[in-house]
């Protein structure tokens, strides 16, 4: 596995780090067998073994034919494992040994998963395990992995067979394994029971000293102590001079220190066993190269000791749970609590959102600045998050990805309990890492980052303010059942700004029923409007406006409604707010019930200077009625996503993926090339190992060759002048329809050369092919991308393949749904499939989506393919057969260092 550096989560929220042996391990693995205590050396070996040969076996490993990883914690190998690969083809023998100290927390599962990754990656699909009966841990960790497992017994000794092939369940049993453990790491961090401030002092203005202040400003339910060199009580409470010192080690420890002496610090708390670290010292990854350095450094001891680090250059964490209490930020901000939870990836701007928050009168649950991110990841807080109640809302604020691929699968998964609404800073308009298909010139940086979210269920907005403005409907308000809105008003010119405001964001103006118009007219007879705007009148009182919005939301036709008021006859705007509040039905007992509204509720109940009423209820308020809209939207776009269906991963008959890999590394080998684009036979062979259908054309060097293929076709040709991939002949107009005859083919060859040569062009010949039938032609591609992974585009084939804003994005659709939305959300192609031309029957949307999937497949069980297009793929009413493909393919270096939570 050359330099691979993998790291873990286990059960207990402990990390590890495994890695390659080397040569030079030899001597530490042979210690590490002799530590092996009798029972764990007998069930591993069944029976003696000499400790040297079994060190120098896995310390030569060479990552092909043998591969192993050793474990570390605290600088000593504390588990060994590897794999063998047997003569039969696709098979290898997976052995395992784990010091007893570290058995029964999920490690020897984890060193399996990795090795199962890394084999399936390199051809293997079966690992053999011959296990004693009485090793029953063994072979707990086998059954419960998530692998197909047959096993044999005899004589004592179990045979067991893994098919360790990527599989849903197995995908399913990691994500519940990565969910737990990540919950366990951040519990020391997050609702700590005690906590050192590292650097805290009395000096006014200091960071340890503010921080410190803020632990007992908080009420913190736990124990705070700090820790001074010099200072021997700080803010009237003991300081001791090293964390070690302290008569109970604390569960964690804030490093309000010089980045200099980042590292000391963090050495020292985590030998004294501290279970986390919050690093809110600056000067590290986000200054320089030496810093950087630093920040490495401080990662390698936390993976060394086990421990999750936030920061560095974190301003802290908050939680108002009633059982925690927690401010250990740097701020002197003190939310209410409530039950939204903030994330930033950047410290000051962080301590900015909590002041919005407040100022919005908005209780906050959590609150967290992640900083460099150099370990905790937005991804982290989201497992947290997921499993706190107090947590009903979250908002984030992210400047990149460290794990996009993971981000938007615990998107999607927490999506389904709790509204996520995100703010991306660094927008980035450079294209993808390709090189000149179709897909990729599309897909430019914010496009594939719109479709992650979307695909997610997260809800983009533009900028602080909207990130606000959401979350104060989506923690108080419910969701609409679709996007028919009632605006109540006391200003004509406000409802019409409302009006606009709806239509423009894709909501709708519903027309009142008759009784519901008869109902606001009795209830204020001085209304000057009771159909949909309703315009009370300047004179409204907070009554009216009460009884008007309840007349609206008791319409069926009314999904949400939208309230604005300015003071224009002396009512107090504040009354007025609190009359759109819902009353609350007394229980028997006399105890009221918490509002029961059905239907969302946003205002703008302003002053006649401008300023705003306050917010005291569930109903949100905002300045403009723009703003009202553009909430009630995301809200019912969160709606429409929750109500699509889960959708199921097809089984795709008719695959041959190890075929379509060795024939991509034998056109890598062959050209002696790490980067290029496959030849016309590759990649007719890889669309066939697919099942993906292609129009067979022949390549002609003259024109008598382009005659007699002409000739064996029944009908009309195309005549297409060939050029160097990724170009295709339509940039040059170099292409030809319907022609038949020797005739009509030999003077198209030459007007084809004349062409090609004007263009610029060296002319290499050209191919003919049958004339398709009459459909439509759509683009269908995909990208490797770096970071995302496989990206699937789909929009207008052609000549017109690739313009911006047509392409519609997914991150690797791989179900039914995934396939639909992706086709549905290209504005054109789904009005193909909609509308079908004049005289043509509709498109097959299903063979449009099977394309789509089989595609994915591909770049996703190719990870050598990097980008292509099956430019034009032609749709018709009876299936989709690909007319032009390009694919490029090549060898990306490995990362040396990879999370895998």
């Amino acid at each position: 596995m050359g330099q691979l550096v993998r790291d873990v989560i286990l059960r207990d929220g402990s990390v590890l780090r495994l890695r390659a042996p080397e040569p030079e391990d030899e001597p530490a693995i042979k210690d590490f067998f002799d530590r092996l205590d009798p029972e764990s050396r007998y069930l591993r070996f069944h029976g003696h073994v000499r400790s040297d040969r079994v060190a120098a076996h896995y310390a030569a490993a060479d990552g092909e034919s043998r591969v192993a990883l050793l474990a570390h914690r605290e600088g000593e190998i504390v588990a060994v494992a590897g794999y063998e690969r047997l003569r039969e083809l696709g098979a290898a023998e997976v052995a395992f040994a784990v010091l007893a100290s570290e058995q029964g927390n999920g490690l020897g599962t984890r060193m399996l998963e990795q090795l199962a990754a890394h084999a399936a990656e390199h051809g293997i699909d079966r690992f053999d395990a011959s296990v004693m009966a009485e090793n029953r841990r063994m072979l707990g960790v086998f059954s419960s992995a998530g692998f197909a497992v047959k096993r044999t017994a005899s004589h004592g000794i179990v045979e067991l067979s893994l098919d360790i092939r990527p599989t849903e369940t197995l995908a399913q049993r990691i994500a519940e394994r990565d969910h737990l453990a990540t919950v366990a790491s951040l519990r020391p961090l997050l609702a700590p029971g005690s906590v050192a401030v590292v650097g805290a002092s009395n000096a006014p203005g200091s960071v340890g000293g503010t921080i410190f202040a803020n632990l007992l400003g908080s009420g913190f339910k736990g124990i705070a102590t700090p820790v001074n060199r010099q200072a021997k009580v700080v803010h009237s409470v003991r300081a001791y001079p090293r964390v070690s010192d302290i008569p109970e080690t604390p569960d964690v420890a804030v490093l309000a220190v010089p980045a200099a002496a980042g590292r000391a610090g963090a050495r020292a708390a985590a030998g004294a066993g501290v279970r986390g670290l919050i690093v809110v010292s600056a000067g590290f990854a986000e200054r320089d190269e030496e810093g950087r350095r630093r920040q490495d450094a401080l990662l390698d001891l936390a993976r060394d000791h086990g421990i999750r680090l936030i920061g560095p250059n974190s301003l802290g964490v908050l939680s108002t749970d009633p059982a925690v209490s927690l401010n250990a930020t740097l701020g002197t901000l003190r939310p209410k609590p409530g039950r939204l939870a903030i994330s930033s990836q950047s410290g000051a701007l962080g301590i900015a959102l909590l002041g919005q928050a407040i100022g919005r009168g908005l209780g906050v649950a959590s609150f967290v600045t992640l900083g460099n991110r150099a370990d905790v990841s937005t991804n982290d807080l989201l497992e947290w998050w997921e499993e706190d109640d107090h947590v009903a809302a979250i908002a984030l604020y992210m400047e990149s990805f460290g794990n996009p691929r993971r981000f938007s699968t615990l998107s999607r998964r927490v999506s389904r309990r709790k509204p996520i609404v995100a703010v991306k800073g660094h927008r980035d308009g450079a294209v993808a890492d390709v090189e000149g298909s179709s897909t990729g010139r599309a897909l430019r940086g914010e496009a594939v980052f719109d479709a992650l979210f979307r695909q997610a269920g997260v809800l983009r907005v533009e900028g602080a303010q909207a990130l606000f403005d959401a979350a104060a409907l989506l923690e108080r308000q419910p969701l609409p059942a679709g996007r028919r809105v009632a605006v109540v008003t006391n200003s004509g010119g406000l409802g019409t700004l409302a009006a606009d405001a709806c239509l423009s964001r894709g909501l709708t103006i519903a027309p009142l029923a008759g009784a519901t118009s008869a109902a606001i007219a009795a209830a204020v007879p001085h209304a000057d409007r009771t159909t949909n705007p309703v315009d009370l009148g300047i004179s409204a009182t907070p009554e009216d406006m009460r009884a008007a919005l309840a007349a609206v939301l008791a319409d069926e036709g009314v999904d949400a409604a939208i309230v604005l008021s300015v003071d224009l006859a002396g009512v107090s705007p504040d009354e007025m707010l609190a009359a759109l509040e819902p009353e609350p039905a007394p229980q028997s007992d006399g105890v009221p019930d918490p509002p029961a509204r059905t239907k969302p509720v946003a205002a703008s109940v302003v002053r006649a200077d401008g300023r705003m009423a306050e917010a005291r209820g569930t109903v949100p308020n905002f300045r403009f009625p723009e703003a009202c809209a553009q909430v009630l939207a995301l809200a019912a776009d969160r709606r429409d996503w929750l109500s699509r269906p889960m959708g199921q991963r097809p089984s795709i008959p008719g695959l041959d993926a190890e075929a379509a890999r060795r024939r991509v590394l034998d056109a890598l080998d062959g050209a002696g090339s790490d980067d290029l684009w496959l030849g016309p036979e590759d990649v007719s062979a890889l669309l066939a190992a697919y099942g993906i259908a292609e129009l067979p054309q022949r390549r002609c060097a003259d024109a008598g060759e382009a005659v007699a293929a002409a000739a064996a076709v029944d009908g009309p040709v195309v005549v297409k002048a060939l050029l160097p991939p990724p170009a295709q002949a339509y940039e040059v107009d170099a292409l030809l329809l319907g022609l038949e005859g020797e005739t009509a083919v030999r003077a198209g060859w030459e007007a084809l050369r004349d062409r090609v040569g004007a263009a610029g062009r060296e002319w290499q010949g050209a191919s003919v092919q049958a004339l398709a039938a009459a459909g439509v032609d759509v683009l269908v591609g995909a990208v490797n991308h770096r970071d995302l992974g496989v990206v699937t585009g789909v929009g207008v084939g052609g000549r017109h393949a690739g313009l911006p804003g047509d392409v519609a994005f997914r991150l690797a659709p791989s179900t039914d749904v995934d396939a639909e939305e992706l086709i549905g959300e290209s504005p054109v192609v789904s009005t193909w499939l909609r509308r079908p031309r004049a005289g043509m029957p509709p498109p097959s949307g299903a063979a449009l989506a099977a394309v789509v999937l089989r595609l994915t497949r591909m770049f996703e069980d190719v990870p050598e393919l990097l980008e292509g297009d099956l430019n034009p793929l032609r749709v018709t009413a009876d299936g989709a057969i690909v007319l032009d493909a390009r694919l490029r393919a090549g060898r990306r270096p490995a990362p040396q260092r990879i999370r895998t939570w």
